[in-house]
């Protein structure tokens, strides 16, 4: 029987989206494996991407030469340049060549996925995940099949999930996102899910955020502002929060907010996917509007 994983807290700060106490577990963490110690620090690592700290990224990890390190500066300038994406996705076939021999197949996978991912590529996402067999290629199998609108799909991975470990907190997530997805009974369970974890692990504006979309699909929008405004005050930049207050907003006829809200969105993060949809769909009506006249 294996003995508790030295990485939980680590693994438990980044998942819930605990960022900075991700990146102070993992500093004060001392580990005699190798492979723990790679992956205590990738996960260091990627905390620091997801503040938007991507400079300090490539200056500690740019000239290191293990796959899984490659990988990671690969999906660093993927986040950070918008203008190179495409180039960029070219280059993850042999990021992957040279990961399958390396320390942790499993780490290169997970990451070059990550990158397939947010190209919308979900087929080159699922096809990469499914040579390994991990938590976080599950995981990352999930999102991308319900982006597909795979549900059944997405359940199937769910239950590899919790057979490899049920109590696993990225299962859980799992989970919760899977019945926000399925929707009536089972956004009542999803929501029990993000409160658990935020009464375990204290909130988080991840899990915030999974509580105030239950609230919307429930109806009870205005319950829904106040977990917003809650994630607001501990990220004043977080995307999802934004989007999610920009629709509410909307929704309860408070125009000059939405407007604002998704302004910060703009301003904040230009490449975000939320942004290159509304332009899209701003591009096609003034399109529209043009033939019209």
């Amino acid at each position: 029987m294996s003995g508790p994983d030295p990485l939980f807290l680590v693994k438990t700060s980044f998942y819930t989206g605990s960022y900075r106490q991700c990146v102070k577990e993992a500093q004060k963490l001392q580990v005699s494996e190798q492979v723990v110690a790679l992956e205590r620090d990738i996960l260091m690592y990627r905390a620091y991407l997801a503040q938007g700290k991507y400079g300090l990224v490539l200056d500690e990890c740019g000239s290191r030469h293990a796959p899984e390190f490659q990988a990671l500066v690969l999906l660093t300038r993927y986040l950070q340049n918008s203008k190179s994406k495409d180039e960029i996705v070219s280059q993850v076939g042999n990021v992957l060549n040279d990961g399958a021999a390396s320390m942790s197949p499993d780490i290169v996978a997970v990451l070059c996925a990550n990158i397939y991912l947010l190209a919308g590529d979900y087929d080159s996402a699922l096809r990469v995940t499914n040579s390994v067999s991990s938590l976080d290629a599950h995981a990352v199998s999930v999102q991308a099949l319900l982006q597909m609108n795979r549900v059944d799909l997405a359940r199937k991975e769910v239950k590899k999930m919790q057979d490899l470990d049920e109590d696993a907190t990225i299962s859980q997530l799992s989970l919760a996102a899977l019945n926000v997805t399925l929707g009536q009974d089972k956004i009542q369970e999803a929501f029990y899910i993000y409160s658990e974890l935020a009464e375990k692990f204290g909130p988080t504006p991840i899990l915030l955020n999974g509580q105030a979309t239950c609230y919307i699909l429930q109806g009870k929008v205005e319950m829904s502002e106040d977990l917003l405004q809650k994630a607001l005050d501990m990220d004043n930049d977080h995307p999802e929060t934004l989007i999610n207050l920009h629709v509410v907003s909307l929704y309860l006829g408070a125009g000059d907010s939405s407007k604002r809200y998704l302004s910060q969105l703009r301003n904040a993060h230009p490449n975000h996917s939320y942004v290159a949809f509304l332009a899209e769909k701003e591009r096609h009506f003034d399109e529209l509007c043009g033939v019209k006249s």
